[in-house]
């Protein structure tokens, strides 16, 4: 944070949250005002501002101390922070909104001393994004709405709905689709109406509008909701902080909660609400790796009579493997990744090369039979079309994700994510090869499948089934059926505490060249010794010879989350200062493995 000197022609126009332009190391950079002061003292040694960049103010007193709460939370600089939430200055855009000034005010907080936090788990037969809408509405009434959700195609969805409510708030969209003009006018605008209804993606969590009374972060436990690059930041922890210092009410909705979650519900952090159901869930295991097993059938040709049948496959893809039939060994290139198909009859690609390889032969026995393994939604096509003749089917996957069916359409297959939008009454949900979807090392992924699976039983009609391939003792079969994940989030939590990991320990991530890999962690090593990490800390080294990157894992518990974050920040400024090789560092990221 630098001092500079007002020139007289800006100081009825200067305030806080500013944009500026100020001289600094022999150039011109842009600056935020974060605090304003006045003496008698001469400042003939401060810089002047060289002018004023806008004529309102980008953010408020409470953001700003928002930022600085959210450096030191994930062991950043403040400046990182600010440009993941201030759009960059359209100046034709300020020139359109002055000329609506009448319809703006200052900032206004809310005025209550403490938000409430609440988990919604999202009901069977009714639509999510219309539970979502229904909340955002009724909160509407207590003040202005914050609505966070992980993409475009989730905006786009609650957007539709809202619109079609007509709403006396104005609805303001703040994502990705928009172009640069049209953010910057989007966000100055909610910056400055007295009350709005503010949809978008991670970033609009800065918005500075007034009078918040609820932040509403729709499936929370998406991984959409971390940032991929420094600082490294997520959705989840960061409104809490926000909510400490605007008083917000906070909402987080999903069908099963993260491990995160789970941990605040249970020690009543966060209140949950869901309402108790019964599904009629029904499964079938695998006897010979059949994708549809003998007794399953029989049960969807009775659901197709009845409606449209949504199928959910575990992959995209047509084989994510490619076997020899004679002799089973994986198909590998030359470069040493493997094979897979885009279609039947299409030549083996490359997982890492993207080589096409030519009139195949195995490279053990020079058989020239191919079988396909680890099937994708492709194959899955052929396969369910064989099953079920006559039957009009549509693919759902990304890129290309459903937004619409055809009426014609009998059955829908879709991978995880993917699943159409506006259709919500399946006669019957099919769940393909269970198992394969939960072969997994990872926890967060493992919760991640959970809440596909209820996603898309979610979809399924009143009176309609759940069929899943998959062991029928297997406790998400139970959990499903009575609609209560809770079974599955304690197995997680006990997993994950035995382990050591999230949430009862925090972890930070550090990647440096593999050269100082070692060094770094005998340096980590050392600190523990000396008291300046806890001494329960934990310390992993992995190297990646193929990206010359060195991966140090440090956790220590829950509660020392703040000594964490504190010493990688002083250990990256310390590397600045000395100029060594820059430490890329991520507290609580998504996933610590990879």
């Amino acid at each position: 944070m630098y001092s500079y000197r007002i020139p007289n022609d800006l100081l009825l126009n200067v305030a806080i949250g500013s944009r500026l332009k100020v001289p600094f190391n022999s150039r011109s950079c842009e600056a935020i005002v974060v605090e304003l002061a006045t003496t008698t003292q001469p400042l003939g040694n401060l810089k002047v501002i060289e002018s004023l960049l806008g004529d309102y103010p980008v953010t408020n007193p409470a953001m700003i101390s928002f930022y600085s709460e959210m450096a030191s939370y994930w062991a950043s600089d403040p400046y990182s922070i600010i440009k993941s939430g201030i759009p960059a200055r359209v100046a034709a855009v300020e020139k359109l909104v002055k000329s609506n000034d009448s319809e703006f005010s200052k900032y206004k907080p809310r005025s209550s001393k403490r938000g409430e936090f609440t988990y919604l788990m999202h009901s069977p037969h009714v639509s999510a994004y219309v539970e979502l809408a229904e909340l955002a509405v009724n909160r509407l009434k207590r003040g202005s709405v914050l609505i966070l959700l992980p993409d475009v195609k989730d905006v786009s969805r609650l957007e539709i709905l809202l619109q079609a409510l007509e709403l006396d708030t104005p609805i303001i969209r703040l994502d990705s689709s928009l172009t640069r003009s049209e953010r910057y006018k989007n966000y100055l605008s909610a910056s400055v109406l007295p009350k709005v209804l503010v949809i978008g993606t991670r970033s609009a969590l800065f918005v500075p509008a007034n009078n918040v009374d609820s932040i509403i972060v729709g499936f929370e436990k998406s991984e959409h909701f971390y940032e991929q690059k420094h600082p490294y930041w997520n959705v989840r922890d960061s409104v809490f902080l926000r909510s400490s210092i605007d008083s917000s009410n906070v909402f987080f909705t999903g069908y099963v909660p993260s491990s995160e979650m789970a941990y605040q519900i249970e020690n009543r952090n966060v209140k949950f609400l869901g309402q108790k159901q019964n599904i009629r869930t029904l499964a079938f295991a695998q006897e010979r790796g059949e994708l549809l097993p003998d007794r399953i059938v029989s049960e969807i040709r009775k659901s197709l009579g009845q409606g449209t049948v949504l199928f959910l496959a575990p992959r995209k893809g047509y084989a994510n493997a490619l076997l020899c039939a004679k002799c089973k060994n994986v198909a590998l290139c030359e470069c040493g990744g493997r094979l897979f198909l885009n279609s039947q009859n299409a030549d083996p690609l490359c997982a890492l090369c993207s080589n096409e390889v030519k009139n195949w032969k195995c490279s053990w026995c020079r058989g020239t039979t191919r079988y396909a393994a680890a099937r994708g939604i492709e194959r899955f096509y052929e396969e369910i079309g064989k099953a079920f003749p006559n039957s009009a089917i549509q693919l759902s996957n990304a890129p290309n994700i459903l937004e619409e069916i055809s009426p014609k359409t009998k059955i829908v297959i879709a991978t995880a994510g993917s699943i159409p939008g506006s259709f919500d009454s399946y006669s019957s949900v099919v769940i393909l090869e269970g198992q394969r979807f939960l072969a997994s090392g990872t926890s967060a992924y493992e919760e991640m499948v959970y809440e596909s699976f209820f996603e898309a039983a979610s979809r399924v009609r009143k009176n309609g089934s759940v069929l899943v391939v998959l062991d029928p003792v297997h406790p998400v079969v139970a959990s499903l059926s009575r609609w209560n994940p809770s079974v599955l989030v304690k197995k997680i939590l006990r997993e994950n505490s035995d382990a050591f990991l999230p949430p009862v320990a925090s972890s930070a991530v550090l990647r440096v060249p593999l050269s100082e890999g070692t060094v770094l962690k005998n340096g980590i090593l050392k600190s523990i010794k000396d008291g300046r990490l806890p001494s329960s800390s934990k310390v992993y080294l992995s190297e990646n010879h193929a990206r010359n990157e060195a991966r140090i894992l440090v956790s220590v518990p829950r509660g020392e989350r703040k000594v964490l974050s504190n010493f990688v920040f002083e250990l990256g400024r310390r590397r600045a200062i000395s100029k060594k090789s820059f430490v890329s560092i991520a507290i609580d990221p998504y996933a610590l493995l990879g």
